[in-house]
């Protein structure tokens, strides 16, 4: 049976019954097929009533049309469906398979604008795929290819984070799509591909990893080198490579080999001379994470060195190449917590007067403020050693102090022994006050912090730029409840939206003073719905109303939105009646909350 003539006719038909069937009568493509199907119909009678149905559909007009289609999809699907074959010659093997646990179905409002964000530019995208992610929406299939796209993401924020979190979450599933677009000369959202390949299959990876050692742009080398593991032929390669011209293929070898950990007398000395040389600077955060204990001794060694020689120099052209270096050092100590280690912490701490007069670049205070974050950072003796001296500190050796201090004290004890300086933020920053200022600076920014990570920390070797410290972070005591009056009567705003709760009078005087002045109301908003304001309603409404004007008015609805699910279920008609007034794709972002709200009990 001539099967293709058949398969040809059912495009013919699904062309029109999209299209109307109203222009069906006379049409030129279906009167063609009348002579092959009545040729076929020589061997095959069926054939002969198909050219018939056709014909009956090339000669209808306006009235009989629709039924003469419909005959000839019945007869047509009818035929093909006999005809029809299912299953392959073959051995059956399993499919294999990633688990991604409960997958979901994402709603269009949902989806629509996390596509956008996937596959645009602007502001807002990176707050979508964040959230998205944390609600598990990436759970759904359909956002497989949108998530493999954005690998080459103009921003790298969003890079980053989609192949961090996000391309991990569908396993081997996406090797191949992986392997098909990776560009071993490339760069940018290149090498994010090799990492995820190396990372989800190490083994499969092996050939790639190979060719990209051998054919690979600089980039591409160095991401090669970080792949590879303890095999005797990768350690062979990894100490070759770290005497490469290239530093940072060099640096990426050292870092594999700290990572490795391997014990042999080759790697551990390659390790020391990069650590003993200009190397260091290269590799601190690996020496950091390394666990050999030659190697962790070492360091600690080098930075004993590096103290005394700071100490003792008197030549300030000396005095900076030194004090850096022993930044480095002293910051591979980061994170630990042996007795040795610790000593020489407080060792430091103890020389910051002496250290205070380098006036190098970098300086002695640039040392001592990081020596003050790390013992912020250290053991429950570094924490109390610091905060026993918070008063004679100042900048940021005493914003580590208060971090230390709230980390180790009851909450009623910093409130009361810190809770003066917040009358500092009455009065503008002068002269006269600027001590004083700077301290009840410091404090808001450690009652406004959930853990003991510090937001950043300049680190003067690396190329000048500030760094942002990521150590292992660790939940911080509650608050005294005190601290809201304390904040009201400064006039924190910041800090009111923090601690704000229920009933409150004069925090929610103050939220309603400052949301008339406000340029940006979202902090507001989600204080005051969240502590159920008397305004809270109308507020939000307004915002919605104003924002819909605006140029992001479709990112904004995101953002706004969750808001709308907190309110009262009293406030549900108000809201139905604003939504008309609203552009679509915003209504659109909201709808799922208003969703909520309206399955919301009394």
């Amino acid at each position: 049976m001539s099967i293709p003539v058949l398969v040809q006719v059912y495009d013919e038909m699904r062309r029109l019954a999209i299209a109307g069937s109203a222009v069906a009568p006379g049409d030129f493509r279906l009167k063609k097929l009348v002579a092959p199907l009545e040729k076929s119909g020589e061997k095959a009678p069926v054939f002969v009533k198909v050219a018939q149905a056709v014909q009956a559909v090339v000669d209808s007009n306006d009235k009989s049309a629709s039924t003469a289609l419909l005959e000839l999809t019945t007869l047509v699907n009818a035929i093909l469906y006999t005809q029809g074959a299912t299953g392959l010659a073959g051995e059956l093997k399993a499919v294999e398979t990633s688990d991604l646990g409960q997958t979901t179905q994402a709603g269009a409002r949902t989806l629509k604008p996390l596509l956008e964000a996937l596959s645009s530019t602007g502001s807002g995208r990176m707050e979508l795929v964040r959230d998205a992610f944390d609600r598990g929406t990436f759970k759904d299939l359909r956002l497989i290819k949108p998530a493999l796209g954005a690998i080459d993401d103009p921003y790298t924020e969003i890079r980053e984070f989609i192949c961090e979190k996000v391309l991990p979450l569908y396993g081997k599933a996406i090797l191949p799509e992986l392997r098909a677009k990776l560009d071993i000369k490339g760069r940018g959202g290149h090498l994010h591909r090799l990492q995820l390949m190396h990372r989800l299959d190490p083994q499969g990876s092996r050939d790639v990893i190979q060719q990209a050692l051998n054919e690979g742009s600089k980039e591409m080398r160095v991401v090669a080198v970080e792949c590879l593991g303890t095999s005797d032929d990768d350690l062979v390669y990894l100490l070759e490579q770290t005497r490469s011209k290239a530093k940072e293929v060099g640096a990426a070898a050292l870092g594999a080999l700290l990572r490795a950990g391997a014990k042999s007398t080759d790697v551990i000395t390659a390790l020391k001379k990069a650590i003993a040389g200009a190397d260091l600077q290269l590799i601190v955060s690996r020496v950091k994470q390394c666990s050999l204990p030659e190697i962790r001794n070492y360091a600690l060694e080098q930075a004993e060195l590096q103290l005394a020689e700071v100490l003792m120099l008197k030549d300030k052209t000396l005095q900076g190449p030194a004090v850096n270096r022993l930044q480095q050092l002293v910051s591979t100590l980061d994170e630990r917590s042996d007795p040795k280690a610790e000593a020489f912490l407080l060792r430091c701490f103890e020389h910051a007067d002496a250290l205070a007069t380098i006036k190098s670049e970098p300086s002695g205070a640039d040392l001592n403020e990081l020596v003050a974050h790390l013992l912020s950072q250290g053991t429950a003796t570094m924490q109390s050693r610091l905060v026993a001296v918070h008063k004679t500190l100042s900048g940021r050796r005493l914003l580590s102090a208060l971090f230390a201090a709230r980390a180790t004290m009851t909450p009623a004890e910093f409130y009361e022994q810190f809770s003066p300086l917040l009358k500092g933020l009455v009065d503008k920053r002068t002269k006269k006050n600027s001590a004083e200022h700077d301290c009840s600076q410091s404090l808001l920014a450690v009652l406004n912090s959930d853990s003991n990570v510090l937001p950043y920390f300049r680190r003067p070797w690396m190329d000048g730029r500030a760094y942002v410290q990521q150590p292992r972070a660790r939940s911080l005591p509650e608050l005294d409840p005190r601290w809201l009056d304390a904040a009201v009567n400064a006039g924190s705003v910041a800090l009111v939206c923090l601690l704000a709760r229920p009933g409150h009078s004069a925090a929610n005087r103050l939220l309603s003073e400052q949301l008339a002045r406000a340029k940006d109301p979202q902090e507001l908003l989600r204080a005051m719905v969240r502590i159920q304001h008397p305004e809270a309603i109308d507020a939000l409404i307004a915002a919605l109303k104003d924002q819909a004007k605006g140029k992001y008015h479709h990112y904004l609805g995101y953002w706004y939105g969750p808001m709308i699910a907190d309110l009262p279920r009293s406030a549900l008609a108000r809201i139905e009646e604003l939504l008309p007034t609203l552009p679509d794709k915003m209504v659109d972002q909201l709808m799922e909350h208003v969703v909520a709200l309206k399955d919301k009990s009394e």
